[in-house]
């Protein structure tokens, strides 16, 4: 047998798994000298084992080469030479040290100081050999468990940090890329087009009417509608290209390579999958979009820039009839900034007195009498001069200022006709026109109740507008607010009549007081035949329903003349009188019209026949 070295000696460092560290410092509990050898290598001896071989307890005895031997082969007598070189005759016995796996975690070398006979194996060094050997195997399973708890660790670690990565740029809803990995996405589309002289297109995508999917069927329908359509516009575009959706019901696709033609193509299919329905749960539904087209560099050299000028060709396309597709113009750029300068300027006009109420007077064609007159909403800005209501109307709608706006002319108006009526006009009303944002206004029969009061004026007294396509996109809800209303005694009015998609069903159950014809309808009176046959016959229906019949825009004797052959009651246009402000209006009011008698009228027949 070798000689053990001494510390003195210089020798490598032995470098211990933790599970053979573990069982060095169990072997130090050990009086009996024990050493571990693994693979003839010495990796630790105890105290009791250095003493026996004359070390210090402190000293390092280092890693030779011990004999070979399997365990349980080798169990007799082997000699060592300690520090001092002496030989020192032991009885070993040879254990190895198995592990939860199976394979052995070194040999455990059990010494005693032998005396020349071979002694049986001491009973205490087995029981410790024993109990050693169960300690190794429980720290082992452990050490296992301990491994495999931290990979598990390490493995839903990696998947929150994937998960919290997918949240931030991915759609919760649809599974779609958000606007963050839109962004990069398009930030990476944008440099390749300009490296290798490619086009890019970028398409904003907004559906049109989803709003009334959500407040007619719940918003489970409308968000398992968006589901669907964010697969249907995945499955039309190319792999490479992006759909994202930045929340509600717009998306936006970003379409690397594609130049003008291309962006049109792939608008025409998206209008083409359109017709399609959709079939969820028992709801079949169709839903048609409004995109914008922007192009890569001249609309917009970074991500901002092309998804706001495509957003502005999208509402291009809105109020170009919907369900279609526009491409960014320079024009729409000016148009863009020009409504963001009267949004922005519309927020300050009631309080800065900006706006202010006109009144037209509604004659009844049979005596000239006014019985009542609509009230016009004006602005005028000092800088921007009188701004139309066809322009900053929508503005107000689509901001939802028009809440504000709509309750201060109906208080401004009622407050008016009080005066009105303190000078002796008793007999008469006011129109007043609701936006489709008022009108679905859960609250709005209590809102028009609580000006009335105010006012102290009744209810019959109020004639409500509504224009046909607010009444007809949602008619349920709408027949609810008109019967809430018409309970309370306020009167109701079709405004625009003719120019939407009303049935006649719809129309029974309104419960309308009165149709407006369409301007459209009367300005060709003269010689259109087949407006004079649409006036002709919504007269007489609203004659057969008991309604009541006011023409707008009325700016000749020809034109009134024809309607009151037909038995129209009503009319208000330039040709009877300019909307004026209530100081002008008023002794307007305290009369009646001088209307052209029917011998003064010229010659009806070709009208009529």
């Amino acid at each position: 047998m070798p000689p053990l070295s001494s510390a003195s000696e210089s020798l490598p460092d032995v470098v211990f798994s933790e599970q053979h560290a573990w069982i060095a410092a169990l072997l130090e509990g050990i009086g009996a000298p024990v050493a571990l050898v693994d693979q003839q290598h010495l990796l630790h001896c105890n105290a009791a084992c250095k003493a026996l071989l004359g070390y210090a307890p402190d000293e390092q005895v280092g890693s030779l080469t011990w004999p070979q031997a399997a365990p349980g082969v080798l169990d007799g007598m082997v000699t060592f030479h300690g520090r001092d070189g002496l030989p020192t005759p032991c009885h070993v016995t040879i254990r190895a040290l198995p592990s939860a796996e199976g394979d052995h975690r070194g040999m455990l070398w059990t010494l005693a100081r032998s005396t020349g006979e071979l002694p049986p194996a001491p009973t205490t060094i087995q029981r410790l050999n024993d109990e050693l050997e169960q300690l190794v195997l429980d720290r082992t399973a452990e050490l296992r468990t301990t491994v495999t708890n931290l990979h598990r660790e390490i493995h839903d670690r990696k998947l929150d940090q994937e998960r919290i990565y997918w949240l931030a740029h991915y759609d919760a809803l649809t599974g779609l890329p958000n606007r963050t990995l839109l962004a990069e996405r398009s930030q990476q589309a944008i440099r390749l087009a300009q490296e290798n002289g490619t086009p890019l297109a970028v398409m904003f995508l907004d559906l049109d009417h989803f709003k009334h999917v959500n407040d007619s069927l719940g918003h489970r329908v409308g968000d398992d509608l968006l589901v669907e359509i964010g697969k249907r516009l995945r499955a039309i575009v190319r792999e490479r290209d992006t759909v994202a959706r930045l929340g509600g019901d717009e998306f936006v696709l970003l379409l690397p390579g594609a130049n003008a033609a291309g962006a049109a193509r792939v608008a025409g299919k998206l209008q083409e999958a359109s017709r399609q329905p959709y079939q969820i749960g028992h709801h079949e539904l169709t839903m048609a979009p409004s995109m914008g087209i922007a192009l890569f560099p001249q609309d917009g050299a970074d991500f901002e820039a092309l998804t706001q000028s495509a957003d502005t060709a999208m509402y291009r396309a809105k109020s170009d009839g919907r369900n279609t597709f526009r491409f960014f113009t320079p024009e729409m750029h000016a148009q863009s900034a020009r409504a963001l300068r009267l949004e922005n300027a519309l927020r300050r006009a009631l309080e800065r007195d900006q706006l202010h109420l006109h009144y037209q007077p509604q004659v009844t064609l049979s005596t000239g009498a006014i019985r009542s007159v609509e009230a016009l909403l004006r602005w005028d800005h000092p800088e921007l001069g009188s701004v139309s209501p066809a322009e900053f109307i929508p503005i107000a709608e689509d901001t939802g200022q028009i809440l504000q706006i709509g309750e201060w002319v109906l208080r401004t108006a009622l407050a008016q006709l009080h005066a009105w009526h303190a000078l002796g006009l008793h007999s008469l009303k006011v129109a007043v026109n609701l936006s489709a944002v008022q009108f679905r206004q859960p609250q709005l029969p209590e809102l028009v109740s609580r000006i009335l009061e105010e006012a102290v004026l009744p209810a019959h007294v109020l004639e409500l507008e509504l224009t046909e396509g607010v009444a007809v996109d949602d008619p349920r809800s709408a027949i609810a607010t008109m019967d809430q209303l018409r309970e309370r005694g306020v009167h109701m009015s079709m405004d625009d009549f003719g120019t939407g998609y009303s049935s006649l069903s719809h129309l029974k159950r309104f419960q309308i007081y009165k149709l407006k014809i369409d301007q459209s309808f009367v300005r060709d009176l003269g010689h259109d035949p087949n407006d004079r046959a649409i006036v002709s016959a919504i007269i007489r229906m609203a004659q057969a329903l008991g309604m009541r019949t006011t023409a707008e825009g009325v700016e000749t004797a020809e034109q009134m003349a024809f309607l009151r052959q037909q038995g129209c009651d009503e009319a208000q246009g330039y040709f009877l009188s300019r909307p004026m402000p209530a100081d002008q209006i008023t002794p307007l009011l305290r009369g009646s019209l001088a209307l052209p008698t029917p011998s003064a009228e010229q010659d009806l027949s070709a009208l009529v026949s």
